[in-house]
């Protein structure tokens, strides 16, 4: 399940009863036809809070009041209940805005993008939608000092973008990674020594030189671990 959600930044929502809350697609009073779903408060509004925090910190008049961010669309069973794995640890936009990565307690990374039809909009909104999910850490023990180290992303730092792909550091208490997250779609076709699904062809039956083609295929958004870097401080990393 994913506890994640889209998030823009609308007028705060309204409130119905004592630990739930009612959140609208665009921030208009909800009605029995807009009303997205209803959740715990306590649950899933510390998302939308760390991004507040995260923007008044880069706005050039803090505090202002005019941006409140909220959600628009819980993915996964209300049913459930919240494990603390779901628990958001850090957020982080990249140097444009129009990327939003966020790490949670279970060693995940989700990235939202932003919407470029709502940058427009009047009154101001920004809707971000998700981009890209990955695993960035997972649970391991230092066996020297018999010590547990969770999977918890403590830190997520964008790198200036150089070309297409974007990329971006994570890190645990001990482990820092550097992912690589780029898009594909397209693909390439027609082998000479190879069938589609990857198989070797027999050379026997190989009689002519074909050249591949590219052809469109659905877009593929890739993260990759570029390098790690581990075992090289002794005390833990917390920002």
């Amino acid at each position: 399940m994913v506890r994640h959600a889209q998030a823009f930044n609308t007028p705060p929502p309204k409130r119905e009863g004592p630990g739930e809350l009612v959140v609208g697609l665009w921030g208009h009073p909800p009605s029995p036809s807009d009303k997205v779903t209803m959740i715990r408060q306590s649950s899933l509004t510390r998302l939308g809070v760390m991004i507040n925090t995260a923007v008044n910190k880069r706005s050039s008049h803090p505090g202002n009041g005019d941006i409140q961010w909220c959600f628009s669309q819980v993915k996964g069973t209300l049913d459930d209940d919240v494990t603390e794995a779901d628990i958001i640890s850090c957020v982080e936009f990249n140097h444009d805005g129009d990327l939003l990565a966020t790490g949670d307690k279970g060693g995940r990374v989700v990235i939202f993008q932003r919407d470029p039809i709502s940058k427009n909009c009047i009154p101001r909104r920004g809707e971000y939608n998700v981009y890209s999910t990955f695993q960035s850490h997972e649970p391991e023990f230092d066996y020297l000092k018999s010590l547990e180290i969770e999977e918890k992303i403590n830190k997520i730092r964008w790198l200036k973008r150089k070309n297409q792909a974007h990329f971006l550091l994570s890190t645990n208490d001990k482990t820092i990674k550097l992912w690589k997250v780029s898009e594909r779609d397209k693909r390439v076709e027609g082998y000479n020594t190879k069938e589609e699904n990857g198989q070797s062809r027999d050379p026997s039956c190989i009689t002519a030189l074909r050249v591949p083609i590219i052809k469109p295929m659905e877009l593929m958004v890739e993260a990759s671990p570029r390098r790690i870097f581990a075992n090289a401080h002794t005390y833990h990393i917390n920002s």
